[in-house]
């Protein structure tokens, strides 16, 4: 797969993007930047105390901040059409579960 090198730029392997040889050492002076073929993450430094991308003082307000939320929340169920629970209620279930209208016919005439 082509890299940032393109094809064509004489980078010598095929399937390796990444300048190699004369390549590189252009592309060194070129821009300055030194290239490694190890490619290792190191997160920006930070001072003492942050967590993440906070400051303490920010952290601090963002917990409260969902703190507050939490405290808010509404735990209770809320019916939002009575029809649909008022039909739910007449029906027959078992186990938990609607049984289906022939078979409820059938248990309720079983039943009686």
């Amino acid at each position: 797969s082509g890299g940032a090198s393109g094809a064509g730029s004489g980078s010598g392997q095929a399937g390796h993007g990444g300048p190699q040889g004369r390549d590189r050492q252009q592309l060194l002076d070129a821009t300055g930047i030194v290239i490694s073929d190890e490619f290792e993450y190191a997160p920006p430094p930070r001072p003492p105390g942050w967590v993440g991308a906070y400051s303490p003082q920010a952290r601090q307000l963002r917990v409260l901040q969902f703190l507050e939320k939490r405290r808010h929340r509404v735990w209770t169920k809320k019916v939002k059409y009575d029809v649909r629970k008022n039909f739910a209620d007449s029906r027959m279930r078992v186990k938990g579960r609607f049984v289906k209208k022939e078979d409820e016919v059938l248990m309720r005439e079983l039943m009686a």
